[in-house]
């Protein structure tokens, strides 16, 4: 059995008693986290790793930041899971645990602006988490494939959930607004999300739409909310 974990939200700093205090917003709430949480939270945004992976990330992270950590790793994990702010998927494949992962989250689109991509990459590389000569590709913009723009374009329209878009373009559901998702999708009185994504059997023609929503991911031009 395969497990893969991810981060939901987005980071944000938050003024108190003029200091900048970090939080997580999700789902409209924010979310405040110790110096161990926001480390674990930040090794998990923008990437979907295993917990082999995640901790080797952490255990790098800390090293490189000179943190001292006095409980373990699946602590603060365990945490982040219980409060909403990580997710985990399992599955027998891959492709499974991919589709557990990301099923029931929520695809927001992040604007690509040029500035803050700048400092993202400045901060990495003050932190040397980048060499010099990588700066310039880090702030190539990402081509989409056609697959990758038509889910940007449907997640921009409404607030859909990964198996609501697999659903929406497996039988070709036009999604113009929030109302068309309740009215198209949802078909039956006892339909819920998380119903809906057990329904929604991955195919292999549904593949190339769950390759493009973690693609996206990864390349930090969506994020996740968990409703």
């Amino acid at each position: 059995m395969l497990t893969l974990y991810t981060a939901v939200g987005s980071l944000q700093f938050v003024n108190v008693n003029g200091k900048p205090v970090p939080h997580v917003i999700n789902n409209q709430k924010e979310y405040g986290m110790s110096k161990e949480e926001l480390l674990v939270w930040s090794c998990l945004a923008f990437q979907i790793l295993t917990y082999p992976e995640l901790e080797r990330l952490f255990e790098k992270s800390c090293a490189d930041s000179g943190q001292s950590i006095s409980l373990p790793l699946s602590h603060y994990l365990n945490r982040l899971l219980l409060r909403g702010l990580l997710v985990k998927g399992m599955g027998v494949s891959a492709v499974d645990a991919l589709y557990r992962l990301l099923g029931t989250l929520t695809i927001t689109p992040v604007e690509d602006r040029f500035l803050p991509r700048l400092a993202s990459v400045f901060l990495l590389y003050t932190k040397r988490q980048v060499r010099l000569k990588d700066i310039p590709r880090l702030l190539r913009k990402t081509k989409c494939t056609p697959t990758e723009r038509e889910v940007l374009a449907l997640a921009g329209k409404a607030s859909l959930s990964t198996a609501e878009l697999l659903l929406s373009m497996e039988r070709g559901v036009l999604i113009r607004k929030e109302e068309d998702i309740l009215e198209k999708l949802y078909t039956s009185p006892e339909d819920t999300c998380s119903t809906l994504t057990d329904t929604v059997q991955i195919t292999h023609a549904q593949y190339p739409i769950l390759q493009a929503v973690s693609n996206l991911y990864l390349n930090q031009k969506i994020l996740f909310q968990k409703i």
